[in-house]
């Protein structure tokens, strides 16, 4: 009988042992906290990733790295977003390809309880809540861009601003910042608009070469993201028209700054997107630890020319490095 509850009191203990083991693994697992880009295909995402990784380390989480591999694979970013929500993240990083498509997808995870943080661009909803947004100053993108351009613009001169998509709130907002300061320092100066909806760049070199073309007293270019700048670079070369027609561009890519290093483009505006990957981490940290956190954080861009590109500061902006362990 004293083996019998022996017997009986040994499969009771590994009985609760078990219980108790199972949980206590799951709990001390990392959590993971999903980082979805507008594209894996360039450097200007893998610096957020950087950051990102940078900030989760020193908690001990993981970082869940996917995004599509073209910027206007909307389907493909709401699959991932989706596919996030069903592991059950513990935060949810996102920067939306399209102001309004991503909207549904965000909704559904604050739904199921996961703390997000939209980066870059805002999207077509307020923050607050568990939603925050760190994104960039697109008003002061415009504003560089203007103060960049007047050493180079004359009365009758024409620029030509390159890439709006209405799609993007953060290049409608570069757009009008650019030309609204224009207005106040170089009121003499014409102005034209090119929109587009596509993120191709032969689409992208194309609308340049015809605006290169097409374009009377032609002296400035600024161009509002990746693609539309390479195009331009490449359409101008092709024109004949490098170091004629004065280029600036608006988020960096490795090819991109190496040509402001060599000359070939006057200077690329870079998002700091270390800095907000590094930032959207803090932030779903402080709300997970029920500590106050903003809805919304503005981070400035930074002006890289030939002059600045190598200074640390810049570098640290620049910095692709998210191999951390």
């Amino acid at each position: 009988m004293a083996r019998f509850k022996s017997i009986q009191r040994w499969i009771i203990l590994t009985t609760a042992s078990a219980i108790c083991v199972i949980p206590s693994c799951r709990s001390t697992r990392p959590l993971v906290i999903a980082v979805v880009p507008e594209t894996t295909a360039q450097e200007l995402w893998e610096s957020e990733h950087a950051g990102a990784e940078r900030a989760a380390l020193s908690r001990g989480w993981n970082i869940y790295w996917n995004g599509p591999s073209r910027e206007d694979d909307s389907r493909r970013q709401i699959q991932i977003v989706n596919s996030a929500i069903s592991r059950n993240v513990a935060g949810l990083i996102l920067s939306p390809d399209h102001a309004v498509a991503l909207i549904s997808p965000v909704r559904s995870a604050l739904a199921h309880g996961i703390t997000t943080v939209i980066v870059g661009s805002p999207l077509g909803i307020a923050p607050g809540g568990a939603l925050s947004f760190v994104i960039n100053d697109d008003d002061a993108v415009g504003k560089l861009a203007a103060q960049r351009l007047r050493a180079h613009l004359k009365p009758g001169d024409t620029l030509a601003i390159l890439g709006v998509n209405p799609n993007i709130l953060g290049h409608i907002k570069r757009a009008a910042a650019l030309v609204n300061a224009l207005r106040q320092t170089a009121p003499n100066v014409h102005i034209i608009e090119r929109h587009s909806t596509s993120f191709g760049f032969a689409e992208a070199e194309e609308s340049a070469e015809e605006t290169i073309r097409g374009t009377p007293h032609l002296r400035a270019i600024v161009a509002l993201d990746i693609n539309q700048t390479r195009g331009a670079y490449f359409a101008l070369m092709a024109e004949h028209e490098l170091g004629h027609i004065v280029l600036i561009g608006c988020d960096q890519d490795l090819d991109l700054v190496r040509q402001v290093r060599a000359g070939t483009i006057d200077a690329i505006i870079a998002e700091n997107t270390y800095l907000m990957g590094y930032d959207a981490v803090q932030l779903i940290a402080a709300r997970r630890a029920g500590k106050p956190a903003e809805a919304q954080r503005v981070i400035a861009p930074i002006l890289v020319t030939r002059d600045n590109v190598d200074q640390a500061a810049v570098q640290q902006a620049l910095d692709m490095n998210w191999r951390l362990q």
